[in-house]
């Protein structure tokens, strides 16, 4: 089904930098509201985060005057054109993630990799240095 329109939950922030990452974003604004999707390439300057009702926008907007001085970002809440255009491009990339094919694995396939994975993660395990110590 996906994420349904709602009205005032799209938060556009920019920077005069490159972004932090996603999860940072996330975390920075997840201690005001709560954040459903955090939308951004690395090293973008601008992002859009939704977040999961219209006032917890609000909240990010009211008291961002001391996370935009912390992180130097401006915020800003899409309405009108500029937010039917961003719902548009979310159906569009998740139509797109959708319809992308997929890599199936099948029988002895998934078991050959499978088993190709266990071997590497104990091959790490066992290349880890062991130090003993000397009791006196």
């Amino acid at each position: 089904m996906g994420p349904q329109f709602v009205s005032g939950v799209i938060v556009k922030i920019i920077s005069t930098e490159p972004l932090p990452g996603r999860k940072q974003i996330k975390d920075a604004l997840a201690v005001l509201a709560d954040v459903a999707y955090v939308d951004m390439l690395e090293g973008d300057t601008e992002c859009h985060v939704r977040f999961k009702t219209p006032e917890d926008a609000q909240i990010v907007m009211k008291s961002y005057r001391e996370i935009q001085i912390k992180n130097n970002w401006k915020f800003e809440v899409l309405t009108g054109d500029h937010e039917q255009r961003y719902w548009q491009k979310i159906l569009v990339d998740r139509q797109a993630k959708l319809n992308q094919p997929r890599e199936k694995k099948r029988g002895t396939e998934k078991l050959i990799a499978k088993a190709e994975r266990m071997r590497l993660e104990k091959t790490q395990q066992t290349s880890k240095h062991i130090r003993f110590t000397e009791d006196n």
